[in-house]
């Protein structure tokens, strides 16, 4: 009873748009209080313990590494690669979108950044060109989900706290799929180039292919260092935050010369705030399903799926749907470290693989991301653009289509995310 009372309660906080670090933390709070439980030193040794994970030493890393890639101005150096490589068939520069988006994943492992980096750049390219807005836009942020996806993932460092799942496996699972939804993307691009590109130009380049794969080979190596290092056993998956960080570092300051002490200064700055708001949410959520454990709700919530269906499947479909809907209104990172806590144990109790329930969770808050009201991709494509948010999420629509294709093939596929893995002989 007293565990209901606190999820409605949290709800209507939810509602009323409470910030949802304190949202989760003051009921929490008061959840443990209210069964006699909690206290504040209690409470205090709980968050801290949340926080006090080697894991997590990763994720400042990863944010540091991605602010410094973007902020420094070097994916330009990736666009331009692929322009040359694609740009110059019809629909060619939604092709160096999508390929854009994941040469980022492989660096930044942040959707949202992605969107900034690559709205920035991409959409004005693209309108030059003759494509319409909303398509550059709504292309833009269905290829920015894959970063969470495609290694290294921030999101992954996250899923890691309340579940203790390796980051390396998780990080080797999520390349096929990342990959899956790249091919779907460019599957549907080259059915509808007709409608949706301009015929291609002839204009010349200054620079020759050989030039451009130059000046992006330093970055393009970057992925291959990381997960090449995990699978070789050369430094663990947290390990491999810092290598990436020390050499996004090097390329932004000795290589390309993009940032100077001013802006490295911001970009350290916004790196120290983003892990800032990320540990709060972290803290209080640990207590949170520390509550729920304490109430004994992952039991309850496996007794009633356990009484709705002893079929995997349907579970998977109903699990599907629910985060479709929780991804719509809540953000990625509260999402997982409330409702994984409750949805893994019962999982597991149908014989589902954790790490390939990780990618399907992941993959649908990814999808939750780009959707309205509160997907926060799309208000900051639609900052970028200067277009409404409305206009952007119509033009999303056959993009949905395609998530929700490569969302049904990674749930019932299991191998799709566990081929990699068990390959590199992370998982069983």
């Amino acid at each position: 009873m007293t565990a209901a009372i606190v999820l409605g309660l949290l709800a209507i906080l939810l509602a009323v748009e409470t910030p949802i670090a304190f949202a989760v933390g003051v009921i929490a709070f008061a959840g443990l209080l209210f069964t006699g439980i909690g206290n504040a030193p209690v409470a205090a040794q709980r968050m801290f313990a949340g926080m006090n994970s080697y894991g997590l030493l990763a994720l400042p890393l990863f944010i540091l590494a991605g602010n410094l890639l973007v902020g420094g101005g070097i994916i330009r150096k990736l666009v331009d690669f692929v322009d040359l490589l694609v740009g110059r068939v019809r629909g060619g520069l939604a092709y160096v979108n999508i390929l854009s988006n994941m040469l980022m994943a492989g660096l930044s492992g942040s959707a949202t950044a992605d969107t900034a980096a690559l709205g920035s750049v991409m959409t004005p390219m693209m309108r030059a060109r003759g494509y319409s807005a909303d398509f550059a836009a709504a292309l833009t942020i269905s290829g920015a989900m894959i970063a969470p996806i495609i290694p290294p993932s921030i999101i992954m460092v996250i899923y890691a706290i309340p579940t203790k799942l390796s980051i390396g496996a998780m990080f080797f699972a999520g390349i096929v799929p990342g990959l899956l939804i790249v091919v779907l993307l460019m599957l549907y691009v080259a059915l509808r180039a007709h409608k949706i590109a301009p015929p291609p130009t002839r204009e010349r380049h200054d620079r020759s292919l050989a030039r451009a794969t130059l000046d992006a080979l330093p970055v393009l190596v970057a992925p291959v260092i990381i997960v090449g290092g995990v699978r070789g056993g050369i430094f663990t998956a947290t390990e491999a935050a810092a290598v990436l960080a020390a050499y996004a570092l090097f390329l932004t300051v000795v290589v390309y010369r993009t940032a100077d002490a001013k802006s490295l200064f911001e970009i350290f700055r916004e790196s120290a705030l983003t892990t800032a708001t990320v540990m709060i949410v972290v803290a209080t959520s640990t207590l949170f399903a520390w509550f729920l454990a304490i109430e004994n709700v992952p039991g309850a919530a496996k007794a009633m799926f356990a009484a709705m269906t002893d079929n995997r499947y349907v579970f998977l479909i109903i699990v599907n749907a629910f985060l479709l809907v929780v991804g719509c209104f809540v953000d990625t990172v509260p999402a997982i470290l409330i409702f994984v806590p409750i949805l893994q144990p019962t999982a597991l109790s149908y014989g589902i693989d954790p790490i390939h329930f990780a990618i399907i969770v992941i993959v649908n808050l990814m999808v939750g991301l780009n959707t309205p009201p509160i997907g926060t991709n799309l208000f900051v494509i639609s900052s970028v653009t200067g277009r409404p948010m409305g206009a952007i999420a119509r033009a999303l629509l056959p993009f949905y289509a395609i998530k929700l294709l490569a969302l049904m093939i990674i749930t019932y596929l299991p191998f799709v995310s566990l081929m990699l893995p068990r390959m590199a002989g992370l998982i069983r």
